[in-house]
């Protein structure tokens, strides 16, 4: 397991990382060893934060602090657990502002070792049932998807457009060959052409040299792939009846 901590407090952070690391060395012949980042304010953890797998969160700064940051994790996508860590901040307040209160976890400081343990189990049970997520990285934001969050992609240039459910576009300077080789192991993902890829999760129509998705979108497919292309429309059509 991967744990990011981002704590402003340098003695808080050591702390909670001999505390980690003790956990790490009595747990490891059954769940692993810990690996732990230390991060003193959020800038560099904000720029990579989905290789970790829990977080712990307790910072102030000019434009944010553990709550926000952890509010802009949940935005991008990342769906780890995030524990809050009151000292100054009451974060268990805060945290019923939410709109999915129950998203986060929360500690007090001093950290009590029997809680900070109830946070790793739970940590590891959420771990083990976790969604894989997408990195769609624009030239301006990156954004973690699950697999149908995306219904289809097309290439135009230097750019490949992904389309999301939510009516979201996301632009990648990347090829259309590159960004299937980055989703081909979920299964929903169907490439039609070098230029295009569908959700087959959104398909409707299989016609000669298109298709048309629920949403009335038509997307460029080849002649040649038509019966590919049915054969696996029935096959998610048989497993989601």
């Amino acid at each position: 397991m991967h744990i990011a901590i981002c704590d402003d407090n340098v003695a808080d952070r050591k702390q909670l990382e001999r505390l980690l690391c003790r956990e790490s060395d009595k747990r490891k012949a059954d769940t692993g060893v810990f690996y732990t980042d230390s991060f003193g304010d959020a800038d560099a953890l904000g720029k990579n934060p989905m290789p970790y797998d829990l977080f712990f969160l307790d910072f102030i700064s000019d434009s944010e602090n553990g709550f926000t940051f952890a509010l802009k994790l949940r935005s991008i996508g990342v769906t780890a657990p995030i524990v809050l860590c009151s000292s100054k901040i009451n974060y268990l307040s805060r945290m019923t502002s939410a709109e999915n209160p129950s998203d986060f976890m929360h500690l007090n400081k001093p950290i009590i070792v029997s809680e900070l343990c109830q946070v790793l189990d739970k940590a590891i049970q959420m771990q083990q049932s976790r969604v894989p997520t997408i990195e769609l990285r624009s030239e301006k934001d990156t954004l973690y998807v699950k697999e149908d969050d995306i219904v289809y992609a097309v290439s135009e240039g230097l750019f490949v457009h992904v389309f999301l459910n939510n009516g979201t576009k996301v632009s990648l300077i990347t090829s259309m060959e590159n960004f299937y080789h980055s989703v081909s192991m979920y299964s929903h993902m169907l490439m039609l052409t070098n230029k295009s890829l569908i959700n087959i999760a959104y398909l409707d129509k299989v016609l000669p040299a298109k298709v048309i998705l629920k949403d009335g979108t038509a997307v460029k497919s080849s002649l040649f792939l038509q019966k590919y292309i049915k054969s696996a429309l029935q096959e998610y059509l048989a497993e989601h009846p």
